[in-house]
């Protein structure tokens, strides 16, 4: 399915497969998406297309990631049972007061609740609930690592703050990428972390971060910061 007309409201939705927009100002909301290993994608930003998506569940097995890619925001969405990724956090993204949890990873998967792999940015992630479990392949909550090089440029900050965050073998990765690619401007500030990860909250090697402070463990005890 493609929502290819501006400001078109997308409401009601049960889908199984993959919604693309290529228009811009879609919003989605009120609906359902499942996987079932056919598309990669559940919703997919394409060329000047955005979308903002509201009140809205995805769910099951997409081989790459429930949503993705750049100019989305998502706000009360449900993500779980996921067998890859939840969403990938391309430029323009946000993602407010949702809840992302329980995942199904496929065999051989590296699953992140959210996952940024270029040197891009202007990104909110505020007020979640983000914990993907511990079991095999559940690889981190948040993970940030511009991999695939510096092609792209810092389209601004990277900000992740009061979120309630768990799972994974660490919790939370912020790391330098290929060829010296490093995230411009990341902020990790007044989140809560469960005690549930397979290794500790935060990845401690290489860790990138501008700002950090404010984040605790659930019993109010600080989260320690690599150094």
């Amino acid at each position: 399915m493609t929502a290819d007309r501006a400001g078109v409201v997308l409401s009601g939705l049960d889908l199984h497969g993959m919604l693309t927009v290529t228009a811009p100002d879609v919003v989605v909301r009120h609906s359902r998406f499942t996987g079932d290993g056919s598309t990669p994608w559940a919703i997919r930003t394409d060329g000047a297309g955005s979308v903002r998506i509201e009140d809205t569940v995805i769910t099951g097995d997409y081989t790459d990631a429930g949503i993705s890619y750049g100019n989305w925001s998502a706000v009360r969405v449900e993500i779980s049972e996921m067998t890859n990724d939840g969403a990938k956090l391309g430029p323009h993204t946000t993602i407010t007061d949702s809840w992302i949890h329980d995942f199904a990873p496929a065999p051989g998967a590296h699953s992140d609740g959210l996952q940024l792999t270029e040197d891009v940015g202007d990104i909110v992630v505020k007020n979640n609930r983000i914990d993907i479990g511990t079991g095999e392949g559940a690889n981190a909550a948040v993970f940030l690592s511009p991999d695939i090089g510096s092609e792209n440029p810092s389209a601004g900050p990277i900000r992740i703050e009061g979120n309630t965050l768990g799972g994974g073998g660490y919790t939370f990765y912020s790391v330098g990428g290929m060829h010296g690619a490093r995230l411009q401007d990341v902020t990790l500030t007044g989140n809560t972390f469960r005690r549930d990860a397979r290794f500790g909250a935060i990845y401690p090697t290489d860790f990138d971060a501008h700002t950090v402070s404010g984040n605790v463990y659930a019993d109010g005890s600080s989260v320690p910061v690599p150094g």
